[in-house]
């Protein structure tokens, strides 16, 4: 199987804002990073298309479905930050929560949230779902930054920490195959 990942555009959060899953608005750039997207995947052939049924996600989503099966799933929403959804992170990094989450976030849940480890392991079982789904095909998935990154580590068994230091931007594309 092949997974094209693909991170959704900018939104209209501010630099520096814990927004998770929020369910947050695209940039009014969104028409214009959807041509540079559009000019980087226009190659790309795939059966169907899996998306993270938040807007900034679904809406890219929907440009490329086409006549393609769209399905929304939500394991493939971002991390769930809970209480710190829509805080800027400078008012998160000064509370003792924060503190222990930073210290051993992959099996720390934020408060009212979740944690890497529980992250992940929605990202497994979607990925297992696929598999038998899709064995022999190619499919799209339109997701977020922490579930991309997720995904390489499942799939090739990297540790969570070295993943994270690694960019995604956004309208961010790659190919892998399992």
């Amino acid at each position: 199987m092949i997974l094209h990942l693909l991170r959704h555009t900018k939104t209209v959060c501010p630099v520096g804002v814990c927004y998770g899953q929020s369910d947050v608005a695209l940039a009014p750039s969104f028409e214009q990073e959807k041509q540079s997207v559009i000019k980087k995947i226009k190659d790309i052939h795939f059966t169907h298309v899996y998306s993270s049924p938040l807007k900034r996600c679904a809406h890219l989503a929907l440009s490329f479905a086409g006549s393609k099966p769209l399905l929304y799933d939500n394991r493939l929403m971002e991390l769930h930050f809970g209480d710190w959804e829509n805080k800027p992170w400078s008012e998160i990094d000064q509370t003792p929560e924060a503190a222990l989450w930073f210290a051993d976030y992959v099996n720390t849940a934020c408060p009212g949230g979740e944690s890497y480890s529980q992250l992940r392991n929605r990202v497994q079982d979607f990925l297992s779902e696929i598999a038998v789904l899709h064995s022999n095909t190619s499919v799209l998935i339109v997701t977020h930054g922490g579930v991309i990154r997720t995904i390489l580590s499942v799939v090739k068994k990297i540790t969570p920490e070295l993943l994270f230091v690694q960019k995604i931007d956004y309208g961010h594309f790659c190919t892998i195959e399992i």
